[in-house]
């Protein structure tokens, strides 16, 4: 699972967890309520089957609780490791080091956010947003490829959440790569992996 998806790729994630989730809570109840009510008679199997689901319902809960709270403590560590807004004076040759959405390409001028690495290679690596927070690409640059220019407003990892959770749309973001059309792979997400790339204007 995800992140640095987008809307979709999220809704999409998470449906097949869910799902996942009713499947193990009938198959639960299905194992309880079958020995209890050929034992004891139907209704006691109801009960316990009722007293099952209750049950694996606050499991299940607990579990997405804790999930959002370990991934609120990861974004919250980026947040404070990674400050800095760069421009692009050169351009990365390594392909290792680059995740792009398909089609879209770095540009020089392009402005780019500190992010966590892809590798452990030394390099500092940058995030190329659009306006609307989403990721272009992401590449390790050496020193001399890039200038700082700024230290960040806010944090691009402030722009991620669950897609169930509501939030009012964001600014624009205040350093965007240079205006163009292109892909991009959703919004930034602390584990920096991405797997779709989807068409959104930057005008």
């Amino acid at each position: 699972m995800k992140h640095g998806l987008n809307t979709e790729t999220r809704k999409r994630a998470y449906t097949l967890i869910e799902l996942l989730a009713v499947i193990f809570i009938v198959a639960i109840t299905s194992a309880i309520y079958l020995p209890i009510s050929k034992n004891y008679g139907v209704g006691a199997g109801i009960g316990a089957g009722f007293v099952t689901i209750v049950v694996c319902v606050l499991i299940i809960a607990q579990l997405y609780r804790w999930r959002w709270r370990r991934d609120k403590q990861r974004l919250q560590e980026l947040r404070e490791k990674y400050q800095a807004i760069y421009r692009v004076i050169a351009l990365p040759a390594d392909e290792r080091n680059l995740r792009k959405a398909t089609g879209a390409e770095i540009k020089i001028g392009d402005y780019g956010w500190e992010a966590g690495s892809l590798r452990k290679d030394g390099l500092i690596y940058l995030q190329g947003l659009t306006s609307e927070w989403h990721v272009v690409w992401h590449a390790g640059f050496r020193p001399e490829q890039i200038e700082k220019v700024a230290t960040k407003p806010v944090s691009q990892y402030d722009r991620w959440h669950p897609y169930w959770a509501e939030v009012p749309p964001p600014p624009p973001c205040p350093f965007p790569i240079l205006a163009r059309s292109t892909a991009t792979m959703g919004l930034p997400h602390h584990s920096h992996r991405y797997f779709e790339s989807y068409p959104t204007p930057n005008k």
